[in-house]
């Protein structure tokens, strides 16, 4: 008995898949029509080849490649396809993990950008005490030349950066306390703060140590590099301290506006150990 023929067309409604779909898989060498007429050239697909149209809509649901289809389908063993399967699993688990990763760093990006949009008009200076903390950062500029703090705080971090699974982080500044008397945010050193960074990536003369202590803490909005300082140091003067090391971390990631619209930092000036006397 005579094995049934069927015309594309008839494949198609059978199996749903439109004819360039059929047509595709052809192509690309995952499907190979049963009999060719040598008369007229028509194709007809087989019983066999409905099969391999099953097996193959399976593993296009599962997003698994064209090359490792055609493997399955060669194999004719459950325990290889079996094999198959598994290692595809891992790549996919792999694949979830990073579009998690995807995920949850664009939500990241919409708090701090929240935070930064719903920050109080006015924060008063207030006492913390901060554990030690350990960035990147550029080298230390001098005044004349400080324009550069950027370029060199992302040649230090360019392969922690490279490596990150994260598009979180952190920037921040290390500043000149006299400028600010000014009211002028004059940045000799910029750092960065990647989480779980891998500092082996890092030349050790570009980590930078923030040391622990207390710290008076306050944020501030920064417009063409120019700021109100004056409550950080009317704080000092009130309460007989001083301080010698500033650092600003910015607010939040903004990717634009820092020129037309500034941005906002948070000063965190590290207070001199005060020693009793007798």
């Amino acid at each position: 008995m005579e094995a049934t023929r069927y015309r594309i067309g008839e494949v198609s409604k059978i199996t749903g898949l439109s004819k360039d779909t059929i047509h595709f898989y052809v192509k690309s060498g995952l499907l190979e029509p049963d009999f060719v007429d040598e008369i007229n050239g028509y194709r007809y697909y087989s019983r066999w080849n409905l099969w391999q149209l099953d097996v193959i809509t399976m593993c296009r649901k599962l997003s698994i490649p064209l090359s490792q289809v055609k493997e399955i389908l060669a194999s004719h063993d459950n325990t290889k396809v079996t094999a198959l399967l598994a290692a595809y699993r891992e790549q996919a688990l792999a694949l979830s993990r990073y579009y998690q990763q995807v995920a949850d760093d664009i939500r990241w990006y919409e708090q701090v950008n929240e935070r930064i949009q719903n920050r109080p008009a006015d924060l008063a200076v207030h006492l913390e005490t901060l554990k030690e903390e350990i960035v990147i950062a550029g080298l230390r500029q001098e005044k004349q030349a400080y324009e550069h703090y950027h370029a060199s705080m992302m040649e230090a971090a360019k392969d922690a950066l490279q490596h990150a699974e994260t598009i979180r982080r952190r920037y921040g500044y290390v500043l000149d306390l006299e400028a600010m008397k000014q009211n002028h945010l004059l940045k000799l050193q910029e750092y960065i703060q990647i989480p779980h960074c891998d500092y082996t990536r890092v030349n050790p003369e570009n980590l930078l140590v923030i040391p622990a202590g207390q710290y008076a803490i306050f944020s501030v909005h920064i417009q063409d590099e120019h700021a109100d300082f004056s409550s950080l140091f009317n704080w000092l003067k009130d309460h007989h301290r001083k301080v010698d090391q500033v650092f600003a971390d910015e607010i939040g990631l903004q990717l634009f506006g820092y020129v037309e619209y500034g941005y906002d930092v948070t000063i965190k000036a590290h207070l001199v150990n005060e020693t009793s006397t007798d």
